[in-house]
């Protein structure tokens, strides 16, 4: 089941860790950036997969 909602996860607690990094000056947009799409794309990935392996989680 956690192999489910995992990149879902993920993505959230990267996007909260790069908010948090973007307003304390501590990465710069380019990264916030990388790390926010990187971790969209990764989701989605994710979600296709699942789709075609498992149809009744898709």
């Amino acid at each position: 089941m956690y192999a489910i909602y995992g990149p879902y996860v993920l993505l959230a607690a990267i996007a909260v860790a790069s908010i948090i990094a973007v307003n304390r000056d501590l990465v710069s947009t380019i990264q916030f950036r990388v790390m926010i799409i990187g971790a969209g794309v990764l989701a989605l990935i994710w979600t296709v997969i699942l789709g075609v392996f498992w149809p009744e989680h898709g």
